[in-house]
């Protein structure tokens, strides 16, 4: 399964795009529509460039997510949802979670869609973690889509 359309308008909005490198809330450098660069200088890139990066970001989330499933029965919206969040959180911190846990044990959508609420937190240059407005509303926004196959900005 890949992340489809949903998914992608999601992280989009969420992401936004920027062509010339930046260093994000938590200090990573960062470029076109939330991808991480190992640059750590401003640079710039056309909008063409972003769209390549990010299909590429989106097949390894796909790939990634796919293999952290031990379940066929997910619908695309789903899939959608859970790729934003892995786009975002990473697939190291994806394949450790709680909310991973529950999808493959079988537990009630409305228990697992709980579980991306907890995921609200920036993680500081300094190891501080703080609670973010922005990553609460994306979260909402995924669990929305997870549970309905609705999207909505939160």
């Amino acid at each position: 399964m890949e992340v489809g359309a949903l998914g992608i308008k999601l992280i989009k909005r969420w992401e936004g795009i920027r062509l010339t490198s930046y260093q994000d809330e938590a200090g990573l450098w960062t470029i076109g529509i939330g991808h991480r660069t190992r640059v750590n200088y401003p640079y710039s890139i056309t909008s063409l460039e972003a769209e390549a990066l990010l299909e590429e970001d989106l097949k390894k989330v796909s790939r990634a997510l796919s293999a952290m499933l031990l379940t066929d029965e997910i619908e695309q919206h789903e899939f959608d949802a859970l790729g934003s969040w892995v786009f975002n959180v990473g697939e190291y911190a994806a394949k450790k979670s709680t909310l991973i846990r529950m999808l493959n044990l079988g537990e009630p959508r409305i228990e697992i869609a709980s579980q991306f609420l907890r995921w609200n937190k920036l993680t500081l240059p300094n190891g501080e973690k703080v609670k973010s407005r922005g990553l609460t509303r994306r979260r909402e926004s995924e669990r929305q889509l997870f549970l309905t196959g609705v999207l909505k900005f939160f």
